[in-house]
């Protein structure tokens, strides 16, 4: 019973993703995205629009909405290594089909639900292979809460997904764009966090309330405040985040304040590190959907990688740091006949 409501789960989380995937693909990619030339005022030259901070925030949706559909495989697939290495397979795979549709600029409703229709088929057939790979191999309670803590900073990072404009938006169309946006996240978080619940023992969601609600507040700050509040908010959303997870893991409170903590301090290198190579990406893949470049006093920052790499990295740190856990069976087991 426990396997068929996260086969069930993972099957929503494809669904859900391939809709978002399509929508940001087909409808917004296409309104953000730098078109036409300016005038320079000044000299009356003319030079091609370029983007900035957060023009290409339709891409992280999407690619947000991929990493969505990959830890839906993983449920599906219970969370078996040769199952998650198919799921990376057909992720990637994704990712390519993905740049290339851009590089199209492909648009509108219809484009949309068609994509939508493909997104969830592809999903589908990922999942099915992933399936039969990973036959009679329950995955491991450390693969559990690896991909777990992936999932709970994917949400943490979506929380952060802005558009360009300041505020406070008045232009009607740009107010439509922000609510759209604003669904788009709430959906994305919503599945994220469920998909990492279902990824782990659900006998301790007590303990991990209190670190989900410090990566609730943290948002706040993040989103909204600049200054030390604001950047107490960045380091403590994901790594709220990466706590919850860590809680259900069944030691002390006080050595889980310690991972949030450590959490915390850690990201400050990490982010430079993920900064770098993040920009480099995120440029890279803006060169290869043939869009305009970001202005180079901004950043092209891939927030999907910083959010997959951060993950990884918290979910090694937290689990060092709460060793020995409480033995249980791993969540996504098959039942063994006895």
């Amino acid at each position: 019973m426990g396997t068929s409501w996260r086969i069930v789960l993972g099957a929503l989380s494809g669904v859900v993703a391939a809709v978002i995937w399509a929508v940001s693909l087909a409808i917004y990619q296409p309104y953000m995205q730098p078109d036409g030339f300016w005038t320079d005022p000044a000299t009356g030259d003319q030079y091609p629009e370029i983007g900035s901070n957060n023009t290409y925030w339709p891409r992280d949706i999407r690619q947000l909405a991929i990493l969505l559909a990959f830890v839906g495989v993983v449920l599906v697939c219970r969370a078996n290594v040769r199952g998650i290495l198919a799921a990376a397979v057909g992720t990637v795979v994704w990712i390519g089909v993905d740049l290339a549709l851009d590089r199209f600029d492909v648009s509108g409703g219809t484009t949309a639900v068609q994509l939508a229709i493909g997104g969830a088929v592809g999903f589908v057939v990922i999942a099915i292979v992933a399936r039969f790979v990973s036959t009679d191999e329950p995955g491991s309670e450390f693969t559990g809460h690896l991909l777990a803590t992936v999932a709970a900073v994917c949400a943490a990072t979506t929380v952060l997904i802005t558009t360009p404009w300041e505020e406070p938006v008045t232009d009607a169309e740009q107010v439509q764009v922000e609510n759209a946006l604003s669904l788009l996240k709430v959906g994305l978080v919503l599945m994220f966090a469920a998909v990492a619940l279902a990824l782990l023992p659900l006998g301790r969601i007590v303990w991990m309330v209190p670190f989900a609600g410090v990566a609730a507040l943290a948002a706040w700050p993040a989103t909204a405040t600049y200054g030390l509040p604001g950047m107490l908010g960045l380091l403590f959303l994901p790594a709220g985040a990466a706590t919850a997870v860590a809680a259900a893991r069944g030691v002390p409170p006080l050595r889980l304040l310690g991972v949030l903590v450590a959490c915390a301090l850690a990201l400050i290198p990490v982010y430079v590190l993920l900064y770098i190579i993040g920009s480099a990406i995120g440029g890279a893949m803006t060169s290869l959907a043939d869009n305009p470049p970001i202005n180079s006093a901004d950043t092209d920052l891939s927030l999907s990688f910083a959010a997959l790499m951060l993950g990884l990295v918290f979910a090694v740190i937290s689990h060092l740091l709460t060793r020995p856990a409480v033995e249980a069976a791993a969540p996504l087991a098959v039942a063994q006949p006895e």
